[in-house]
């Protein structure tokens, strides 16, 4: 049987680099984390703990986040320069991906993902499609990817996660504390026989239905006159903290069994923490060395369904993922679903490191 995986990887950072001294005093003030406070329940015990410690800090732990700074800079732009670099990095032409898939939080265009145009700027002559998964996005893509790719439905699949948060959330909202912009990509095909994907599995999350959304709002300064704008239920911590340790299990655990592996065997874990305490809380939860944990929240906050590629990337430069070891991926998603893939890591090509900041704390 085919096996299947990730061959190359690249990541994108802009060059706007906002750090915790962009919001004024009196706005950290007036948004304290009492809310977040809990009486200690022993069911999420876990993820309370984890959490404890960042309850003090007006930014949980943020610390910079990049944004894009460029009026000009569209979601498409964003997600080019990932995709360029990947198929760069791995001397693959256009001519040879005959499939593209991407995620985009958020598209310029309301109701219209990037693939199209995507595809197009690549001149890539295969087929292109959106996958709208939320957050899970880039894990619903590669298991997408996975799964074509093994059928024989396509031979190297290209995926471009896109996170444009900046642009979706106002300034004046205090939640931007917590987003940057970032964009990824990744090149799936075959791998040496016994690498790749070796089990996943998923779970619905349709209980977070309800919990964030998206309007339209007129902006004559965007060139398309229109732009989405995210609002967050108040309900959305709370719905993290009831929700993410039972979906964790279930589906890693599932994975797993999949795989036919146990927990001991998995060297690494990627996920796309949505928090600065995710990656401690998931080691816990699953039993493991929290160092096995890849935490960039501190550094680029939360970007959506970059966050796994991303973290990811950033496993694979510091070393601490090897050729022949077992990785866990992990995405949830709210309104969409929670994956997790068990992977054994083929020899992966990597794209070059994100450019250093040119402007900090635009505004």
């Amino acid at each position: 049987m085919l096996s299947v995986g990730i061959q190359a990887l690249a990541v994108h950072l802009p060059e706007g680099l906002r750090t915790n001294s962009w919001w004024n005093e009196e706005t950290i003030q007036n948004n304290d984390n009492n809310e977040l406070a809990y009486r200690h329940n022993s069911r999420y015990q876990f993820y309370d703990e984890a959490m404890a410690p960042y309850l003090a800090d007006p930014f949980l732990g943020s610390i910079e986040r990049r944004v894009v700074v460029d009026p000009n800079e569209s979601s498409v732009s964003l997600g080019m320069k990932a995709a360029t670099d990947v198929l760069q990095a791995a001397a693959i032409s256009a001519s040879e991906i005959d499939g593209l898939i991407a995620t985009t939080m958020f598209a310029d265009r309301v109701g219209i993902g990037d693939a199209g145009y995507l595809a197009n700027e690549l001149s890539i002559r295969g087929g292109a499609f959106n996958v709208e998964a939320t957050c899970a996005g880039s894990m619903a893509a590669l298991l997408t990817a996975c799964a074509l790719v093994k059928s024989g439905q396509k031979n190297r699949v290209l995926v471009v996660a896109t996170a444009f948060f900046s642009r979706a959330i106002d300034d004046d909202d205090i939640a931007l504390r917590f987003y940057g912009d970032a964009s990824a990509a990744f090149i799936v095909g075959p791998v040496e026989d016994g690498f790749g994907l070796l089990g996943s599995d998923s779970l619905h999350l349709g209980s977070t239905c309800g919990t964030w959304f998206l309007d339209t709002v007129e902006d004559k300064h965007f060139p398309l006159k229109q732009r989405i704008r995210v609002r967050a239920d108040a309900s959305v911590t709370h719905m993290l903290r009831k929700t993410s340790e039972s979906h964790l299990r279930y589906t890693v655990d599932g994975a797993l069994r999949k795989a036919e592996l146990t927990v001991d065997d998995v060297q690494c874990v990627a996920a796309n923490a949505p928090t600065a305490w995710h990656a401690e809380f998931s080691a816990n939860a699953l039993g493991i060395d929290k160092e096995k944990v890849i935490n960039t929240f501190p550094s680029t906050a939360y970007t959506g369904p970059v966050v796994m590629p991303f973290n990811l990337y950033t496993a694979v430069v510091q070393q601490r993922i090897k050729p022949g070891e077992i990785i866990m991926l992990y995405a949830y998603g709210a309104h969409s679903e929670a994956s997790a893939a068990v992977f054994r890591w083929p020899n992966v090509i990597t794209g070059t490191p994100p450019a250093p900041a040119s402007v900090i704390n635009h505004k």
